[in-house]
């Protein structure tokens, strides 16, 4: 291993607000940013309220050759630049570190919109009773298909574009996504921290992205009956813990970390902001849309990012959990934190995230990571908004009476995939020395 590993940039872009400050406040003050869809009439659809990002974030036209358009790259190029200039590398050429040794890596989901994107171009060019797209001659698949999904509209969806804009931005020559669902953002960041430890690079930046308030994603939910209905009372609707939870709430927006290696960090003057630590990787092997009832894989990912990290239980102060607010994730995230934890489990401070913003799928590790190192920072862990019924089976300490100022040394981000996909992020306090 290469010494510790430093977060020295955070940014956040998410319904709380454009910006980690204003994303935190909101955090803070356990105030739900839940609110009708407004990007487009879902009128016939079973949840009719997400978490949009309310305003447009102030981002370049353009990075070199690549358009920075669209919701999701405009919104993962808002949280890097943010990240970057708070690590002090806005200017790529300030770092004494060559190209090769620099990493870009990304945790998104929305290339899965060009399924839909193509979906409806299909819907446009093929012939009643044609059914198979190798019936049609290629020349007149491909004259509708431009019209209907262009390379441009394509572009504005594909991380690619943003994952290759921000290599360029940041002088990067290694660069990588990931896709591990609502896993993802922690992912990508275990996977910089393997690549720093390996000797691979020196300073990574890593974004968690997605932008999933759309007919086709936010449909497909529905038929899972995974969404919350509570469409009168919006600011409701995400409850996470709560006895009355009905499903989780979708959201949008993106959260990036910078992390270098400690001699780098300080040789530069740069001020780490936390470290981090540890993380670990499991796999329930249980079913596509359902956590292992008993907590097996979330358990299994917690121990090893403690392990990884050099962290016993009594170093865990805050846990800034999955807590979906949906009855199958949130009864198996307590079940494993109270297996990894024993009877130390009822001192810890638990808080979930989505109960202000929603879901972020790819994203939500990512803000999670940003929310522990603001928690380290100001010894503080954020409310779990909407938490006001007690359910027997969720028995924690849910910070829900606001905000808590409290000693805090380890924080443990848990973020549980579509599939069984786990991965948790161990964050510690910055020592000097």
């Amino acid at each position: 291993m290469t010494g510790r590993i430093a977060i020295t940039g955070t940014g956040m872009i998410t319904a709380a607000g454009v910006g980690v400050d204003e994303c935190w406040e909101r955090m803070l003050r356990g105030e739900s940013a839940i609110g009708p869809v407004t990007l487009w009439d879902p009128s016939g659809m079973a949840a009719h309220i997400a978490g949009e990002v309310p305003r447009w974030p102030d981002v370049p036209s353009e990075i070199g050759p690549y358009a920075i358009e669209g919701r999701p790259v405009s919104f993962g190029a808002f949280a890097a630049l943010e990240a970057l200039e708070q690590a002090g590398l806005l200017d790529p050429s300030t770092l004494d570190v060559p190209p090769a040794r620099r990493a870009v890596l990304l945790a998104g989901g929305f290339d899965d919109q060009m399924l839909a994107i193509l979906a409806r171009a299909a819907d446009q060019i093929t012939e009643p009773g044609v059914e198979r797209f190798d019936e049609v001659a290629e020349q007149e698949l491909l004259a509708p298909l431009s019209k209907a999904a262009t390379l441009l509209e394509m572009e504005r969806y594909s991380q690619v574009v943003l994952m290759q804009a921000l290599a360029h931005r940041f002088g990067a020559r290694q660069c990588a996504t990931v896709s591990t669902a609502c896993a993802g953002g922690n992912t990508a960041i275990g996977d910089a921290v393997s690549m720093i430890r390996r000797g691979e690079c020196d300073v990574a930046l890593v974004v968690g992205v997605d932008t999933l308030i759309t007919r086709e994603m936010m449909g497909g939910f529905c038929n899972l009956t995974a969404l919350s209905t509570r469409n009168d009372d919006p600011k409701s609707a995400s409850r996470p813990f709560d006895g009355e939870r009905d499903g989780f709430v979708m959201g949008e927006g993106a959260a990036a970390v910078v992390l270098e290696r400690e001699d780098l960090a300080l040789a530069r003057g740069a001020q780490p902001l936390a470290e981090l630590a540890g993380f670990g990787y499991s796999a329930d092997a249980y079913r596509l849309t359902d956590p292992h009832p008993e907590g097996d894989g979330m358990a299994l990912a917690m121990q090893r990012a403690m392990d990884d990290g050099g962290l016993g239980i009594e170093n865990v102060d805050y846990i800034n959990a999955h807590g979906t607010s949906t009855a199958a994730n949130d009864k198996a995230e307590t079940k494993a934190i109270r297996r990894v934890f024993g009877e130390r489990a009822d001192s810890l401070a638990v808080s979930g995230t989505k109960g202000v913003i929603g879901h972020l799928i790819h994203g939500a590790g990512a803000v999670g990571t940003v929310v522990a190192v603001k928690s380290v920072e100001t010894q503080t862990a954020h409310p779990t908004a909407n938490y006001e019924n007690p359910d027997p089976l969720c028995d924690l300490d849910y910070v829900a009476e606001g905000a808590r100022s409290l000693n805090i040394d380890g924080v443990l981000v848990n973020a549980f995939g579509f599939g069984g996909q786990n991965a948790t992020v161990a964050v510690r306090r910055w020592r000097v020395g």
